[in-house]
């Protein structure tokens, strides 16, 4: 399978409060990289060119503040690729954020581990977790502002390619 890396830079969504929509100072840029491990299990990482299934995928987001004004109410959007499951812990940001998924498309964000009722045959219910391959989508809200001149926050989460 193909990835070409443009549409990984299509793929992610944000917004930003304020000053940062009407000025536009903030650039966002993100890559994929095919995380391999060796037999000790270390890990290594190269910019991915092709994934094929069973391959682990890691989506590095960064946004950086080229303005000269600080941005608060960062929030990272990016779906979850066709053809990909999202590995469970992968999320990792370099600063304070909340992390959400969502398994509606995109409609709707909420704290992991995502809990449904269902009803079972005998009229009962249940409580169940829904999967992290039902993810669709993955978010994070900052907390922490993103500095003027050249600040930056990095986001990064794992997929493996069915």
């Amino acid at each position: 399978m193909h990835y070409p890396k443009v549409l990984f830079l299509l793929a992610c969504l944000f917004s930003l409060t304020g000053l940062a929509m009407a000025n536009g100072p903030v650039s966002g840029e993100i890559q994929a990289f095919i995380v391999s491990f060796n037999e000790s299990g270390e890990e290594s990482v190269q910019e991915a060119r092709e994934a094929e299934p069973g391959h682990v995928m890691e989506f590095r987001i960064v946004f950086t503040n080229n303005g000269d004004d600080n941005v608060r109410g960062i929030q990272v959007v990016d779906p979850i690729p066709q053809n990909t499951r999202f590995i469970p812990d992968s999320h990792h940001s370099d600063v304070s954020a909340s992390f959400e998924v969502s398994i509606d498309g995109g409609e709707s964000f909420e704290l992991e581990p995502v809990v449904r009722i269902e009803t079972q045959s005998d009229g009962s219910q249940k409580e169940v977790i829904v999967p992290p391959e039902q993810y669709t989508h993955v978010r994070w809200l900052a907390d922490e502002e993103l500095i003027s001149n050249g600040g930056q926050h990095q986001f990064k989460y794992r997929v493996t390619v069915d």
